[in-house]
């Protein structure tokens, strides 16, 4: 994955600032050589992972948005979409969409959001022809289910 010279401008002093924080060796190692790889450019698939850690931690947390305003965050948010989870985290939210889209022309009854445990949310959507419910959580998110004529 190509970094370019404004995320590693960005990225370096906080995967550094991971890497420092990390008790275990071996972890703050790898995450040594992901900030090494950041500051050359490249990181390899064998880092992305890592590189994807520190990408979620400041983006949940509001670290990249406090230290780096909204532009730094969209930034590092863009880059981690690159990452191996970030593109799967988005693939997750077109499957979700194309399943939502089905649902065109439908007439709306009533649409709800639940809690679904720590984090989580069950957001259901019931037609005159469909119930859908998508859980939305730190896992991602999906249709959890779809009853038809109910």
């Amino acid at each position: 994955m190509k970094v370019s010279e404004k995320e590693r401008e960005l990225l370096a002093p906080e995967v550094a600032a991971f890497a420092v924080a990390l008790h275990d060796p071996a972890a703050r190692a790898r995450y040594e050589a992901v900030g090494l790889a950041v500051a050359e450019g490249e990181v390899s698939d064998d880092l992305a992972e890592g590189l994807a850690a520190v990408l979620e931690v400041g983006l949940l947390n509001g670290r990249f948005r406090r230290l780096h305003g909204p532009e730094g965050e969209q930034t590092l948010q863009r880059a981690y979409q690159r990452t191996p989870a970030g593109a799967a985290r988005a693939a997750e939210a077109a499957e979700v969409t194309k399943a939502l889209a089905a649902l065109q022309g439908h007439i709306i009854q009533e649409i709800s959001i639940s809690t679904a445990g720590p984090g989580g949310y069950s957001l259901t959507i019931d037609t005159d022809r469909c119930e859908i419910n998508v859980r939305l959580d730190r896992g991602g998110v999906r249709v959890n289910s779809v009853e038809i004529g109910v």
